[in-house]
């Protein structure tokens, strides 16, 4: 691997995608630049600019980093952001960072040496700390990172993590240009696909804002932007592929609503066989199976109203899944049109 404490080059690269964010940018890139004064090697950060129409990318110029901005509109999404930015990356290891959160001191330092000592490691992430915990999501997020308390292979680095470039080289590209979600998901499958590791640590690695929404809000919001059909376009992207297993893990949600249907119709059917007419026997199907596991998301989530919304989601999500999957997309690593700025 790379000599990480070689200072004739740029080692570690920040990558931070941002979309109107005058209000936290400020915050986010100065920690990134911190990190990088903390260092013993030499590191750059570069903001991937959505056509901002705010301050973003003013307060970004007087802070001195990188700007690299799309060209078109029509381009920008979460994976195209991530991948603009790998385009300008000059460093040996990157690290993806968004626009809403900030670095906790000297963990970049602690995932450098993680990587220097386990060669087959693709990349790691820290621990992420939610400045505020609204809906269900966040609550499992919480969850989740206060039981981490060991290193812990994972299958993805959602909330960004370092990179080895190396590892990014021998899989093609950093994020697919066409993903307006799982971007991290279908990079931490190719990985995986390619024989390495990913590791989450137990030490705090970004704290993180997020939007201060309920569990309807979300949904209502991912379905307006568009990016509920991510899970459509990482589905495709993935058949054929030898990781395609693992998507269609990452992907239940998908499936779930339609299998539960198909399980009505399977009573239905047995309803028929003990002489029922079919469609009452199909809508006895349907009630049966909907209000167990009504009942069972109430028993776990403890709320009624998150168990509906939860039900509401597992209709929508194959909805949006269809649109991803049928919608025309190129070449994942096909090169993104942008400008960069301040720079001749």
């Amino acid at each position: 691997m790379q000599n990480i404490t070689s200072d004739d080059d740029i080692v570690v690269t920040i990558i931070v995608k941002a979309l109107n964010e005058e209000q936290r940018i400020g915050a986010c890139l100065e920690s990134a630049q911190a990190e990088l004064a903390g260092l013993k090697v030499k590191g750059e950060v570069i903001l991937v600019d959505s056509l901002s129409v705010d301050r973003t990318v003013a307060i970004a110029a007087g802070l001195g980093v990188r700007i690299v901005q799309f060209e078109s509109v029509r381009d920008r999404n979460c994976g195209a952001a991530l991948q603009l930015g790998y385009q300008y990356a000059r460093g040996s290891f990157i690290y993806v960072l968004d626009g809403d959160m900030t670095l906790v001191p000297g963990f970049i330092g602690h995932a450098l040496g993680y990587l220097e000592a386990e060669p087959s490691v693709a990349g790691v992430g820290g621990k992420l700390i939610d400045r505020q915990v609204v809906n269900v999501a966040d609550k499992m997020r919480v969850a989740h990172y206060e039981a981490l308390t060991a290193p812990q292979s994972v299958a993805v680095l959602g909330g960004g993590g370092l990179y080895r470039r190396e590892a990014i080289e021998q899989v093609g590209y950093l994020a697919n240009r066409w993903l307006p979600a799982f971007e991290e998901a279908e990079l931490g499958a190719r990985l995986l696909a390619a024989g390495w590791r990913l590791v989450r640590l137990p030490e705090p690695g970004v704290t993180h804002s997020g939007h201060n929404e309920s569990s309807f809000q979300l949904m209502m919001r991912l379905w307006r932007i568009g990016r509920i059909e991510a899970s459509g376009i990482f589905l495709r992207a993935a058949v054929g592929q030898v990781w395609q297993r693992q998507v269609l893990k990452a992907c239940w949600f998908v499936f779930a609503a339609p299998l539960l249907y198909l399980a009505a119709l399977l009573l239905a059917g047995i309803g028929v066989l003990a002489g029922l007419e079919f469609l009452p026997a199909l809508g006895g199907g349907v009630l049966v199976v909907w209000s167990a596991v009504l009942l069972a998301l109430i028993v776990r989530k403890k709320d009624m109203r998150e168990a509906l919304i939860s039900l509401m989601a597992w209709h929508m999500y194959p909805l949006g899944a269809l649109r991803g999957f049928v919608r025309p997309v190129g070449d994942p690593a096909a090169r993104i049109r942008a400008r960069l700025l301040g720079e001749d």
